[in-house]
């Protein structure tokens, strides 16, 4: 099921092996899950241009709803009811076919023609997805208004660009903090507008907590080939940690406890500079200068954990492994 036309069976990097049933099987849960993800993404996306729940006016209806309160709430939430319905109520039987988890409903349809139609749509959709979260990135707009269909919104940015502009007051995200040689300013696809302080802040914090998160990834990539915590002792070193118990436990704690610190502990103050939150320790170290040296030493982090991921993709070996030890 699922090699169809026109490209037939289609694993250019083998993935999938001969005589490995149990590994076709997860690889084939694992597409239909993020196809059914995905085709509610898709409609989501469009959707969420027009509708909004009570409560969520002002969150924005692209990516950044996802770190923007109430939406990082939301999103928290749906993350932790997907994991517990996942982990404890469709759990997937090895006697039915990979996404079986019966007909609820009574509907019936669950046959071969339905799989090989949810299969396809939920492909396209995948591909759809992922062009609209990439279009995103590129251009700071929603789905809709990828279409053309966001005017409204953007002759509001440019009537607010030109009123700071007659202040003589434009800021310019050239001369912030982070140009550093050799590239100096570097926004080739153009995050960053003059004139949005806001906006920038916002990128700031984001490449601040990414790369604060990638020195750790980058760190524990290599250490986890040696180290284990008591009862991990079966978990693997590479990225199937993050889907075999109890290393499945332990990622989702440390996301729980990620977003409860980020939501309720450590919050941004706009007084200060992003990325400031205090100084528990008494360092006093939290100078231009270190600053500097965090941002260029994320940025090295965040090519460095990409590439161990990427190379663990390609090879299935860990951090280590990929060096030969």
């Amino acid at each position: 099921m699922g090699a169809t036309a026109p490209l037939g069976f289609f694993d250019p990097v083998g993935f999938a092996k001969e005589g490995d049933e149990s590994g076709f099987r997860n690889l084939r849960a694992a597409e239909i899950k993020h196809g059914r993800v995905a085709m509610m993404a898709a409609v989501g996306a469009v959707a969420q241009h027009y509708i909004q729940f009570p409560g969520f006016e002002g969150v924005p209806a692209d990516l950044a709803a996802v770190t923007t309160a109430p939406g990082s709430y939301g999103f928290a939430a749906l993350f932790i009811l997907s994991g517990v319905a996942e982990l404890a109520i469709w759990k997937q039987d090895d006697k039915k076919e990979p996404g079986n988890f019966g007909d609820p409903l009574g509907l019936g349809q669950y046959n071969e023609d339905m799989r090989g139609k949810e299969l396809n749509n939920g492909r396209m959709a995948m591909i759809a997805a992922l062009g609209i979260v990439a279009a995103d990135i590129f251009t700071g707009k929603d789905g809709m208004q990828q279409l053309g269909l966001g005017a409204i919104r953007e002759r509001t940015s440019r009537v607010a660009l030109r009123a700071t502009a007659a202040n003589g007051e434009v800021f310019q995200p050239a001369k912030q903090m982070g140009a550093t040689a050799p590239l100096g300013f570097f926004d080739p696809v153009g995050f960053t507008k003059e004139g949005d302080e806001s906006g920038f802040r916002n990128l700031r914090a984001a490449e601040i907590k990414h790369g604060r998160v990638a020195m750790m990834a980058a760190v524990g990539a290599v250490a986890q080939h040696y180290i284990q915590f008591p009862g991990f002792e079966g978990v693997p070193a590479d990225l199937a940690a993050v889907t075999t118990a109890p290393g499945s436990y332990g990622f989702a704690a440390l996301f729980i406890l990620s977003g409860v610190a980020e939501l309720a502990i450590w919050k941004q103050d706009d007084k200060k500079e992003p990325g400031n939150f205090g100084d528990p320790l008494g360092l006093g170290q939290y100078n231009e200068d270190m600053r500097g040296k965090e941002l260029n030493n994320g940025r090295m982090a965040m090519v460095a954990a990409l590439g161990i991921v990427a190379a663990d993709i390609f090879t299935g070996k860990d951090g280590m492994q990929q060096l030969g030890f």
